[in-house]
């Protein structure tokens, strides 16, 4: 498995929206509660999850930032050395248990304009940093001037 993927139950919408993103581009996700079945334990199945991630997507909004689960999911990525990445649907600041443990992460914002775009940004991060994607390459530094032909040399060399 590619991604956990750590939301408050009242994002589920938005949690869905974006493991179907992301399963689309063959990218496999855990998510709760499709991925548990029935009569499994909750806590159980979650560390199972977080055990075989590689990564975390965090869907950050005022109820996540408030929910004691999604901090003891992030607690566990960081302390497992998992990737997290943050995804704000919300703009809210982060309560401190939160802070403590993603306020250096680099952040995704999906708080304005079109969330199809926020989803395909998402995507292209997601497969980056699972090391799919190539890092977009640097531009190329500017060529060194062309030397002086060698006449000119000379000829500057004579006077």
């Amino acid at each position: 498995m590619d991604v956990f993927l750590s939301h408050s139950h009242v994002d589920k919408v938005f949690a869905d929206a974006i493991c179907h993103r992301l399963e689309a581009a063959d990218i496999r996700c855990w998510v709760a509660p499709r991925d548990i079945r029935p009569g499994d334990d909750w806590a159980e199945a979650i560390i199972d999850a977080m055990d075989h991630a590689r990564m975390l997507v965090l869907v950050f909004s005022a109820s996540a930032n408030n929910s004691p689960q999604v901090r003891r999911e992030v607690e566990r990525a960081v302390n497992k050395g998992l990737m997290v990445l943050p995804f704000r649907i919300e703009n809210v600041p982060l309560s401190k248990s939160l802070e403590y443990f993603i306020s250096t992460q680099h952040w995704l914002d999906a708080i304005t304009g079109d969330l199809e775009l926020h989803l395909d940004e998402l995507c292209r991060c997601v497969a980056m940093l699972l090391g799919r994607l190539a890092l977009p390459a640097e531009a190329p530094a500017a060529p060194p001037p062309a030397p002086a032909p060698v006449c000119q040399i000379a000829s500057a060399r004579l006077d």
